[in-house]
């Protein structure tokens, strides 16, 4: 069984984006997951949202295998947690035309922060 995970989810969009804003649009996977929104830019010069949470293994699991992310990865850092506890953390930088749609993306690239104890 896969261990929780705590991930961060950050959109850059293209200018003035008219679709592909929501979380169940960019990884559907995570609809029902406990990801909120912490920074809305999309009326900013670069636009931009972020979403961040606790999500459960099996959850975790199917959003990784569609993400097709890796087990492991070379730029995984370690991290302190408030309580003294270390995170293994992976990053990830895919490009928005992943998500293209009739030869565009309102994406133009999307940073995953992964955390999970160490």
């Amino acid at each position: 069984m896969v261990d929780p995970r705590y991930i961060t989810i950050t959109v850059q969009y293209e200018p003035r984006p008219r679709y592909g804003r929501s979380l169940q649009w960019i990884a559907p996977e995570l609809k029902d997951s406990a990801l909120t929104i912490i920074e809305d830019q999309l009326d900013g010069p670069t636009p931009s949202r972020t979403w961040a949470g606790l999500v459960d293994g099996p959850t975790y699991e199917r959003f990784a295998e569609a993400w097709r992310l890796p087990k492991d990865t070379d730029e995984t850092t370690s991290q302190t947690a408030g309580d003294n506890r270390e995170l293994a953390t992976h990053t990830y930088t895919l490009d928005g035309m992943n998500w293209e749609a009739g030869h565009e993306s309102p994406i133009v690239c999307v940073s995953l922060k992964v955390m999970q104890p160490a």
